[in-house]
């Protein structure tokens, strides 16, 4: 029971990582491009990509894990 609650728990902290990560590159892309600085822009890359795969790594139940998880005569 305690490993679920780990999991659990660290899922909700990817899932509030990830999402803080890609609203703060977000803002960095828009305040980087009027300026026309390329650093700025590729690290707002970064942290979008950076978010996006922390929310993918978290969990969330997905309809890609009802997919798997369906036995075969049932898909």
């Amino acid at each position: 029971m305690a490993n679920e609650r780990v999991k659990s728990v660290g899922g909700y902290v990817m899932r509030l990582l990830g999402g803080v990560a890609i609203i703060v590159g977000i803002l960095m892309f828009f305040g980087s491009l009027p300026e026309g600085n390329l650093v700025g822009v590729v690290l707002s890359i970064a942290f979008v990509a950076g978010g996006a795969v922390l929310l993918k790594r978290s969990g969330g139940g997905g309809r890609g894990e009802q997919v798997a998880s369906a036995p075969r005569g049932q898909r």
